[in-house]
């Protein structure tokens, strides 16, 4: 079955100014950790769905160019719980397995895999909690789709509560590696020993939490448009 990567996040420049960066390298930091799970979606053989609102797919063209194919789902709703259940949905619908990671997540292709092997291998769910308490990666069959319709942002009960939810249907939820999140500048500076191994990532994260000037985060604004997201019969994009 194709495995497909949902990459669940505004456009990087919005993301970083969301979370209280002022920097532009904070928004070339969060365009770097997209493009690290497109590589590493591409290595475990998954397909990246880009799920953001429409208005950010121009800037989102520009971060991941189009010379290699991407889907692209609209996120679409009132709160954050329908946006994302609506996206799940949405990729849902192109059959096989997705696997939903936020923007502001590290990549890992280690968890990554993981959770593609658990739901090959007939777990009903795969999540992985988030340090302050969230879930940083999340993957449940149709069924259970509604349940992520509740979830709000920035609560430290979202892992446990959902989990809960799970067991309480009987399904068998695997949890995979713990994969960090960047919820601000104090949680980039907490993440700073993490990204060791992560040179480019890692030069960035430093770069976004210099003092001096501050360069204005910027985004590109453009209408909202209808997207159409197909699966294409093509494999994974190439790694960069």
């Amino acid at each position: 079955m194709p495995r497909y990567l949902v990459l669940f996040s505004r456009e990087p420049g919005r993301e970083a100014a969301e979370k209280g960066f002022v920097r532009r390298d904070a928004a070339d930091f969060f365009a770097l950790l997209a493009k690290d799970w497109w590589k590493a979606a591409a290595s475990v053989s998954a397909r990246l769905i880009v799920a953001s609102p429409p208005e950010d797919r121009v800037a989102w063209k520009r971060c991941l160019g189009e010379e290699r194919p991407h889907l692209w789902i609209p996120q679409r709703g009132t709160s954050f719980g329908q946006r994302l259940e609506g996206s799940a949905r949405a990729a849902a619908a192109l059959g096989g397995h997705a696997v939903i990671v936020g923007g502001d997540v590290v990549p890992s292709t280690q968890a990554l895999e993981e959770a593609f092997v658990g739901l090959e291998s007939g777990s009903d769910a795969v999540l992985a909690p988030a340090p302050d308490g969230g879930v940083s990666l999340v993957g449940i069959q149709a069924a259970d789709l509604d349940l992520l319709g509740a979830i709000a942002p920035r609560r430290r009960n979202v892992f446990s509560v959902l989990h809960t939810r799970l067991v309480a249907r009987g399904r068998c939820v695997s949890r995979v590696a713990l994969a960090p999140d960047i919820d601000g500048p104090r949680g980039l500076r907490r993440q700073l020993a993490s990204l060791a191994s992560l040179a480019s990532l890692r030069a960035l994260a430093r770069a976004a939490l210099e003092r001096g000037p501050r360069d204005r985060v910027e985004s590109v604004e453009s209408p909202p448009e209808s997207w159409v997201s197909r699966p294409s019969p093509r494999g994974p994009p190439p790694p960069a």
